[in-house]
């Protein structure tokens, strides 16, 4: 009897835009935490049109359209920051500090900046931070497969 190997398609992760997807979801719930959802308006006027109407079957109803629009977004942007912050307070204490001193706490926060104020050597910084980006697209569900 031959011995049968055992193959595993085990999918690799592609760590760049792992990485990527992380950082943009970070900075759009530090963009969320810091602006204001301005609410949409309707229009008072009604537009002209050269091209005679006829009859479609469709009802439009822009105000009703801008006001599901006023009430979901405030709501979407609010789950966004929360299910971040939710994320981010898994991590430990040094990978928490990390992330909310290079991504949350301010803006344009650069990888050297936050590895001085952390007191971490460049080396240390990056792989504190690399563990914590890995362990939050993971939570987050933004793990990216490279495709074969």
């Amino acid at each position: 009897m031959g011995a049968e190997q055992l193959a595993l398609n085990i999918h690799r992760v592609d760590e760049e835009a792992t990485k990527n997807a992380v950082e943009k979801y970070l900075k759009q719930a530090r963009e969320y935490m810091v602006t204001d959802y301005i609410p949409e308006e309707a229009s008072v006027t009604a537009s002209i049109s050269d091209t005679p109407r006829s009859y479609t079957g469709l009802t439009s109803d822009q105000t009703g359209n801008i006001a599901t629009r006023n009430v979901d977004e405030p709501e979407r942007r609010r789950r966004h920051v929360e299910r971040a912050e939710r994320a981010i307070s898994r991590l430990g204490t040094r990978q928490q500090k990390l992330i909310r001193i290079r991504y949350i706490n301010d803006d344009d926060v650069m990888d050297t900046e936050a590895a001085e104020e952390l007191g971490f050597s460049d080396r240390h910084y990056r792989r504190i931070k690399s563990m914590a980006i890995y362990r939050l697209a993971g939570m987050l569900g933004l793990v990216m497969l490279l495709e074969e």
